[in-house]
C-alpha cells in the first residue's frame, strides 16, 4: 500500500522541522490579534464608565478630579516618572503659586502644568497634541496623543520625496495592519460614504505593531478624532505603548494631502499616511513627516514604512524554469 505523498511547502517542511520566520509572524499576527481584542474590550469598558456612547458628538466623560500626590507617577512613551522628579513636595501638598498684581495664590497642580515641566525633557509633549490625564484607580498621568481634523479639500501636494539615506525605520509596520484599515476604510466608505480615521502604536514590551480605530465624527469630505483623552487612557493604561502613526482614507479620491491635512499634521517623531481610491482592487498610499526645522511635510516610499507582501517569492514555486531573453 502506497503512502499518500506529505505535501511539501518548503525546504523545512520536507524534515518534519518549523519554518522560524514564518512561526514567529504566526506568533506576532495572533498577539497583534489579541492586543485588538483588549483595546476593544477596554474601550468599551471606558464608555461605560465615562458615561458617553459612541453616536455622541462631544463623548464627554464624567469629571474625574485631577488630584496628584506624592505617589504620583507620570507614564509617557514606556516610563513610569515619579511626580517628585518634576514637582517639590511643597508643590504637591500646597499647589503652585500664581501671582498677580493684586495678590498671590496657591493653585492644585493641573495636567497643563505637568505638560509644561515635561515639556523641556520631551518636546513631543506640545499642547496643540497632547491631553495630560489623570487616572485614578493607577494614581497615574498620561499623556495621550491626540490628532487634528483631517480633510478633503484644497488638494496642496507640494513636497519632497525622501530617499532611503533620509530616513531609516527599524521595524516596519506589518502589511497586515495597513489592509486591515484599507478593509474597514471600504467598509464605512460603502456603508455611509465617509473617510476613516485610525491610531497604529507600537507595543515596547511585546514589539508588535497595533491599530486602534477611536470614536470619530466622519463624513464624505472629513474626518476628526472625537474620542475623550480619558477613554484613550484607559485603552492604553497597561501598555507601553508609542503612537507611530495617524492614518486616514481619501476613500474614492487620490492620497493627495489637502491644506487641511497639511496644516493638522504637522507634529514631530510622528508618521503620517493616506488611503485612497479604496475601491481599487490595489488602493494607492501616502506616507510622509513632517520636519519641523524646514518647516515642510516629506513624503516617502510605503514600503519604507510597511512591510511589502510582494518582497518575498513563495518558496514552492520554481522560478528556475523562467528563461529571461534580453534583446541587445
Amino acid at each position: 500500500m502506497t503512502k499518500k505523498a506529505v505535501e511539501q511547502t518548503n525546504i523545512f517542511s520536507l524534515f518534519g522541522l518549523p519554518d522560524e520566520v514564518e512561526e514567529k509572524k504566526r506568533r506576532e499576527e495572533e498577539e497583534r490579534k489579541k492586543r485588538q481584542e483588549e483595546i476593544a474590550k477596554r474601550a468599551e469598558e471606558a464608555k461605560k464608565n465615562a458615561g458617553s456612547s459612541p453616536s455622541s458628538s462631544s463623548a464627554k466623560k464624567k469629571e474625574e478630579p485631577f488630584e496628584v500626590d506624592l505617589d504620583t507617577f507620570i507614564y509617557h512613551l514606556g516610563e513610569r516618572i515619579p511626580v517628585t522628579t518634576y514637582f517639590t513636595p511643597e508643590e504637591i501638598e500646597n499647589g503652585l503659586l500664581h501671582k498677580t498684581k493684586d495678590q498671590e495664590e496657591y493653585k492644585k497642580i493641573t495636567g497643563n502644568d505637568v505638560r509644561k515641566r515635561l515639556e523641556k525633557d520631551y518636546p513631543d509633549l506640545v499642547a496643540a497634541y497632547t491631553d495630560m490625564v489623570y487616572v485614578k484607580q493607577k494614581n497615574m498621568v498620561m499623556a495621550v496623543p491626540k490628532a487634528k481634523k483631517k480633510g478633503l479639500n484644497q488638494d496642496c501636494n507640494n513636497e519632497s520625496s525622501a530617499s532611503a539615506e533620509d530616513f531609516v525605520v527599524s521595524k516596519k509596520i506589518p502589511f497586515t495592519i495597513l489592509r486591515d484599515f484599507t478593509a474597514l476604510s471600504k467598509n464605512i466608505y460603502q456603508k455611509h460614504g465617509t473617510e476613516l480615521h485610525g491610531d497604529i502604536y507600537l507595543d515596547l514590551d511585546k514589539g508588535i505593531f497595533f491599530l486602534d480605530i477611536p470614536q470619530q465624527i466622519a463624513l464624505r469630505e472629513t474626518v476628526e478624532r472625537i474620542e475623550d483623552p480619558y477613554i484613550t487612557a484607559h485603552k492604553l493604561m497597561d501598555i507601553r505603548f508609542l503612537k507611530v502613526m495617524e492614518i486616514h482614507s481619501h476613500h474614492e479620491w487620490a492620497p493627495i494631502p489637502s491644506m487641511t491635512d497639511n496644516e493638522s499634521e504637522r507634529q514631530e517623531n510622528m508618521l503620517y499616511a493616506i488611503v485612497g481610491r479604496v475601491h481599487h482592487f490595489f488602493p494607492e498610499v501616502t506616507v510622509r513627516y513632517f520636519n519641523k526645522e524646514e518647516q515642510r511635510h516629506i513624503q516617502l516610499e510605503p514600503a519604507m514604512v510597511f512591510e511589502n507582501p510582494f518582497d518575498s517569492v513563495p518558496n514552492e514555486y520554481d522560478t528556475s524554469v523562467v528563461e529571461v531573453y534580453v534583446r541587445g
